[in-house]
This record gives C-alpha cells, structure tokens and sequence, in this order.
C-alpha cells in the first residue's frame, strides 16, 4: 500500500516519480504511458540514493520507453476504437466470432449470449455505444482468463513444486505477470492472446520468482532447469504485444 509520493526532476536525469510502498521489500523500476518513470521504494529506502539509481539504470530507461512509445503508435495505428469482429486466443486454440445484435433497453447493458459449439459470441443491446460494447467483451475475456489461467499456473506449480499463496487476473499494459514478496502471482489476462509456449514460459517465470525475487543468476538458472529455451522465450515476450488487439486498451 503506498503511503507517499514525490515527484522529482533533474537536468540530467528523466522525469520520475516516487512512490513509497509498506510492501516494498526492494526498490523496483516501471514505466508506463498513465504513469511514466515511477521507483517505488520501501519506507525505509533513503530517498537520496534515488537519482543515482536512476543514473544507473538511464540504459534500461531509455530501452524500454523506446519499446514504450513505438508500442503506442503500433496500437494507434490499428483502428483502436472500431469494434473487433473476432478475438483469437492463440494460447487456447480458439478463434472467436462477433456478432453484433441491436436489442432496445432501458439501460446501457449489454449481454453477451456464447454458442462455444461454434465459437461465437453475440452481442446484445445498444451496440452503438461502442465503450460498453468493448468494456463487457474485456469482461469476457477477464473471466475466461480466471478460468483458464487459475487452472494452468496450478498445474505448472504442482510440475514445478513450486507453491505460491494467491493468484490474480489483471489488466495491464506493460506486465504479463508479476509476483509478490508474499508470494501472490498476477496475471495479465493479456497472455490468452499469445501463443501456448510463451505463456507456459510466464508462468514459469513468475512461479521462479517465488523462489528468488530478482533476476539474479540463481534465478534464470531455475527458470533453465524448467525451460532451457527461455532465452529465445524472452526475447519474444518484447514483441509480443503486436499481437494483442489495439482496441484493448482505448
């Protein structure tokens, strides 16, 4: 939980925020396009060694806020703000149809009727109201990332032995995944849009990390001994997001 936060500026430095977390048991970097550079510490972090650490790390800054903007204008460039006619869950082997059904309400609900037999889904209600539309097929998709990703990390962890406490299905924009010092795993429900393999190596990853929470050389040596190819594996997760629909996140 954060109980604080400054923003801070440099001439030689990129603009950053702090946020100091209770639950924070290292400092951890992220960037994002609501909230740009943000390190977030523990409370007990002295705040003065924050812009030598930002030094430190100006490569990977400025690496991933690269991957960050040419991300952006990819997703701009899709037609983000059209309905999608189909949604391919390349991780399931299940490529969905949309059909799109106006139905007159009192309210702005929309019902979304599934024919699994055919692998469609039909969309019921003010279809012109393009925000609701897209707001209840995410919740499709959230719900059946619960289904599936709840019961394909706890097959990995049994494989694995490796136990986590909790797991969560997120939205997020520049994680597929996330582990907790206390063990709890987040998911993106993102990762049903990828191919199989790559999600199994997510999985695996985060599950590593109940082990070793960095990414130390003990750590990508456990991730070895359950998927030699993670290196490749990796390296495809920085391309992966052309493969998630632009309307997503608009």
């Amino acid at each position: 939980m954060a109980s604080g936060s400054k923003s801070l500026t440099n001439d030689d430095l990129p603009a950053y925020t702090v946020r100091v977390s209770d639950r924070a048991k290292s400092v951890r970097l992220s960037l994002s396009v609501e909230a740009g550079l943000e390190v977030v510490i523990p409370a007990d972090y002295d705040h003065h060694k924050v812009p030598e650490l930002i030094q430190k790390k100006r490569d990977w800054i400025v690496r991933n806020q690269l991957k960050l903007d040419q991300r952006e204008a990819f997703f701009q460039s899709q037609a983000p703000h059209e309905l999608p006619d189909s949604i391919n869950l390349r991780s399931l082997g299940e490529e969905w149809r949309i059909e799109y059904q106006e139905v007159s309400t009192k309210s702005r609900a929309i019902a979304i009727q599934e024919k699994k037999s055919e692998l469609k889904l039909i969309v019921n209600g003010n279809i012109t109201d393009v925000e609701a539309c897209k707001f209840f097929l995410k919740q499709w998709l959230m719900k059946k990332a619960e289904k599936h990703l709840f019961s394909w990390l706890r097959r990995v962890s049994i494989r694995a032995k490796l136990p986590y406490r909790t797991t969560a299905v997120r939205s997020q924009k520049t994680l597929w995944g996330s582990c907790s010092g206390n063990r709890n795993i987040s998911l993106n429900y993102k990762l049903l849009f990828l191919e199989a393999n790559v999600v199994e190596y997510v999985l695996i990853h985060e599950l590593c990390h109940t082990v070793h929470m960095n990414h130390s050389d003990k750590f990508w040596k456990l991730v070895s001994k359950f998927e030699p190819n993670y290196k490749i594996l990796d390296k495809s997760l920085n391309q992966a997001w052309q493969v998630i629909p632009a309307w997503l996140d608009f």
